[in-house]
């Protein structure tokens, strides 16, 4: 049986005893095969993981232990000293580090049996696992820089790093330090590989030089309990803990799927402002006391940092999201919360769990073939993470999860569910799959001369249909004066006015993907300012470029619904496991009259049949093959009787 803080804390002497036994029983831990200092270029993209996993522990603090830990003295097998007092209480490990990569913690689980005090020694593997002498410099260089996460970004991928752990465990001061060593390398990267993009393409360009080729927008989230709002709005209100009041932001889908918060997105152009911008993001976040922190996290804080290439402008836009999730607290850590302070708890650990089974189910699909269903729609924490999670996802994508865990033996408890939440992420999930094929009625697939086709048949149909009413209009005047016009002719090749210039509203370069992602006002503003006759007044453009889009968004959600359906039939029937098979029934009864029968028995069905199975046993006899058919006779039989009784009775009834 797992041990309670208090109690463990109560034989610290007697399980430091054990534990350096088993120290010494041990090999010597494995330390990284390569050096910091000699660390390489990243590894070819064909070895780069999916989902990379990295264990972590921190040092213990100053005069930590005993502050935050206590022993009871009256409980039993109390290590006491000379003077009937607990033993000041010293720091004792709950995690080692027997391999740092290949990554594997032992956690020390303390128990107690009959003969006492006792512990278990449960190992967890993982990529990449950081001991308490690990600084923040080398776990950034090992999980961002080794698995090239800032290029993956640059060339329109989408890179993920969270931290999770238990409050306490030193997931911000991760998580911060990897934020801010991601804002002073990024630009430099980013030069680096626009120049090589211009120097590929031979392309004369202003910044050639420079390399500066690359826009940066910047959001900051933050998610607590179920309320999200922007940490970069600017705000006076405060709540009586004196934290900032800020407008809730609504985290949903949109039209054609995306989940785009309304968040404030603010232009970065060097290092510095990044720093600026994160500094100041985070001094707004929300912390409050815990048994474990004094300043704990109570939400999640998600950086988000969108990358545009000017160079390519309708290539897909590049995404480095950074994730501090909110501490996970067991009920010894938050059980003297109020009740505001329990639900955002409550919540945070609810987000937790279902972003562990969307990572299981993602793991699954990489496993299995056919449909296996993401449930990211049933939290805004996993919704807010859909590039990661979304199966029809074309973006390359690459998560590094770092799991921290108390370095102190009283949590190890904390630290086996911490480190079993982890697991699963480990499998990788599927590798990115290339362009999807050409389909005519998904405009996902479409080319830019596909997508220029479709968009002058979209006009070309509106202004057939203004020609139309112009002339049916000119057939009435003229029937009013006795007179005939010739019926309307097909235009000539260029001799219909659209109105706009289409190459405008669809550069070289964009799809329908792109137009897909604008919100309407963008699209008729791109309308709009591709306008190049009077053919279309502005209220007859702005109605013709809303029916429009509305079309796109159309055919989009209408071939999202298809493939889902599509994949949906092809998906494997699930096998389920079930503790013995339910005897066989050898006569098929009829399913409605079996039911009347169980319901007018009721308690008593499951009574005569357990009792005639136990007579069965005694006796020695066949129960599936020979007794149970019999007893469900007997039963049908009597239930038959006791219909036909109340038919008769009824039918006597009727006749008086």
């Amino acid at each position: 049986m797992a041990s309670s803080s208090t109690l463990t804390s109560t034989h610290l002497p007697i399980l430091r005893t054990i534990l350096d036994e088993w120290h010494q029983k041990q090999p010597v831990p494995k330390s990284f095969p390569v050096p910091l200092a000699e660390l390489q270029s990243p590894p070819s993209k064909d070895k780069l993981k999916d989902v990379i996993v990295a264990f972590r522990t921190r040092p213990p603090l100053a005069n930590e232990t005993a502050d935050k830990f206590h022993a009871d003295l009256y409980a039993k097998d109390a290590v006491v000293d000379e003077a009937g007092k607990i033993f000041s209480l010293q720091f004792c490990a709950g995690i080692t580090v027997a391999s740092t990569e290949p990554g594997v913690f032992f956690a020390h689980i303390p128990g107690m049996k009959w003969s006492g005090p006792t512990l278990t020694h449960k190992p967890y593997e993982a990529d990449l696992a950081f001991g308490p002498g690990v600084d923040n410099e080398e776990v950034y260089q090992r999980t961002v820089v080794v698995n090239d996460m800032l290029s993956l970004a640059l060339s329109g991928g989408v890179g993920c790093i969270l931290a999770y752990g238990q409050t306490g465990s030193g997931k911000t001061f991760t998580m911060e330090s990897v934020e801010h060593r991601v804002a002073r390398d990024l630009f430099d990267q980013a030069r680096v590989m626009g120049k090589r993009l211009l120097l590929a393409q031979g392309a004369d360009h202003p910044k050639a030089d420079t390399g500066d080729i690359f826009e940066f927008s910047v959001t900051f989230l933050e998610l607590l309990g179920k309320h999200a709002s922007d940490l970069l709005e600017l705000t006076e209100k405060v709540d009586e803990n004196g934290n900032p009041v800020r407008t809730e932001i609504p985290v949903r889908e949109d039209k054609v799927g995306n989940v785009r918060p309304n968040l404030v997105a603010s232009i970065v152009s060097s290092s510095e402002e990044l720093e600026v911008l994160i500094n100041k993001a985070l001094s707004h976040r929300r912390t409050s006391a815990t048994l474990r922190n004094a300043t704990s996290s109570r939400s999640h804080a998600m950086l988000t940092i969108t990358v545009k290439n000017t160079l390519l402008p309708y290539a897909d836009e590049g995404q480095l999201i950074l994730v501090d999730l909110a501490g996970s607290e067991r009920h010894e850590d938050s059980k003297d919360h109020n009740k505001q302070r329990m639900d955002e708890a409550r919540d945070n650990n609810k987000s937790l769990m279902n972003l562990k089974e969307c990572v299981r189910a993602k793991a699954k699909m990489a496993a299995e073939d056919g449909f296996v269903h993401i449930p990211w729609r049933s939290n805004k924490l996993t919704m807010l993470l859909k590039p990661i999670f979304d199966i029809e996802s074309r973006q390359p994508s690459r998560a590094v999860i770092i799991a921290h865990v108390s370095p102190h033996i009283q949590d190890t408890v904390h630290s086996t569910n911490t480190l079993s939440y982890a697991a699963p992420f480990k499998t990788a999930p599927p590798k990115p799959r290339g362009p999807a094929p050409y389909d005519a009625k998904d405009p996902r697939t479409w080319d830019h001369d596909k997508t220029v086709e479709w968009l002058t048949a979209q006009f070309t149909a509106r202004a057939m249909k203004s020609r139309q009413a112009a002339w049916n209009v000119m057939e009435k005047q003229a029937k009013l004066g006795g007179k005939r016009i010739e019926p309307l002719a097909a235009p000539k090749p260029g001799e219909l006015d659209l109105g706009v210039d289409i190459s405008k509203i669809c550069p070289a370069g964009s799809t329908a993907k792109n137009l897909g992602v604008l919100y309407t006002p963008q699209f008729v503003q791109r309308c709009l300012e591709a306008r190049n006759s009077p053919a279309l007044t502005l209220d007859e453009l702005n109605h013709t470029a809303v029916d429009i889009i509305g079309n796109l968004f159309y055919l989009i959600l209408t071939a999202k619904t298809r493939k889902r359906n599509e994949i949906m039939k092809s998906r494997k029937k699930l096998t389920t496991e079930v503790y013995g098979d339910a005897p066989r029934m050898i006569k098929d009864y009829d399913e409605e009259e079996f039911l009347e029968a169980q319901i007018y028995y009721g308690l008593d069905w499951s009574k005569l049949v357990v009792g005639a199975q136990q007579k069965c046993k005694e006796e020695g006899k066949d129960w599936e093959g020979d007794m149970y058919p019999r007893t469900l006779d007997d039963l049908m039989d009597k239930f038959r009787a006791h219909k036909a009784s109340l038919a008769a009775q009824k039918a006597s009834d009727a006749e008086e």
